[in-house]
């Protein structure tokens, strides 16, 4: 058995984009017995009202046999943790702490948290990695209170943690591990962005799988791009990384068809076995 073959496979709820049982058991009959919720405000908010019908909604997982691993956190242009409008800032941070609360009462292992949005200019940049690592600071307090880890994000262009240099100056200290994004590193090539980070010391709590070109994020299945995923898998067994591959890959990624979950499964399985 390979490294990897020893790891649940997982997929982030993008690939459905909704949260219902038809769709989980979908999952769970392919072979996927791991789920990242992944959804935008609205959806957590209003159509799933996800803080206040969170047991409903476990309840859901559980019938299908699911495990809910993680919780990406909504973001947008201004829902965003380094916003200069304290204003909006707040209400990100507000929306995240209920999400979290949440989240740890059903018994979800990780929040993803992305560290800012975009565009970020040059002469702005220390002032939104200064509000960032603040507000960091106060989601991992919050995940520690309800038994989550803070997993922040590496991100492409001019986001924050666009380089492992600054994202390890971001996050030292604060608590917070890693989510690893297999196709937003543009500048580092991925295996090289994921070896500083775990030699940085940082831990690695969750992935986003996914491949893409180099030139910017497409969200294709492992083998449609340009990762070095043998090197990957080394790195993440270097760092005693035991969490699920889970995939973040849409129904239909840039450029290409529409998947199936039988794509989708048998592209983890390939994955896995170290035939990609």
């Amino acid at each position: 058995m390979t490294y990897a073959q020893s790891l649940k496979f997982g997929s982030s709820l993008c690939f459905g984009r909704k949260f219902d049982l038809d769709t989980l058991r979908e999952f769970k009959s392919h072979g996927i017995d791991a789920v990242e919720l992944s959804f935008s405000f609205d959806y957590y908010m209003n159509k799933l009202d996800f803080p206040k019908n969170r047991y409903q909604l476990a309840k859901i997982a559980e019938e299908a046999g699911v495990e809910l691993w993680s919780i990406h956190l909504p973001f947008s242009r201004n829902l965003d943790i380094s916003h200069p409008s304290n204003e909006l800032r707040a209400i990100a941070l507000y929306t995240n702490r209920t999400l979290i609360e949440a989240a740890g009462d059903v018994g979800i292992k990780v929040a993803v948290l992305h560290p800012s949005s975009e565009p970020i200019s040059d002469e702005e940049r220390p002032e939104r990695l200064a509000r960032s690592r603040e507000a960091i600071i106060m989601l991992q307090e919050e995940c520690d209170r309800h038994g989550l880890k803070l997993a922040v994000e590496n991100l492409p262009r001019t986001c924050l943690c666009n380089r492992s240099e600054e994202m390890i100056s971001l996050l030292a200290g604060t608590g917070a591990g890693v989510v690893f994004d297999t196709n937003h590193s543009l500048v580092e090539d991925s295996v090289s962005f994921l070896s500083a980070l775990i030699d940085g010391g940082l831990d690695i709590y969750s992935l986003h799988i996914s491949d893409y070109d180099f030139t910017d994020e497409r969200h294709r299945l492992p083998g449609d791009g340009i990762n070095d995923w043998r090197g990957l898998l080394s790195q993440l067994e270097r760092a005693g990384y035991g969490g699920p591959l889970m995939y973040e890959v849409p129904r239909k990624p840039k450029e290409r068809d529409e998947l199936t979950y039988d794509e989708l499964a048998e592209n983890m399985r390939r994955l896995a076995a170290g035939e990609i």
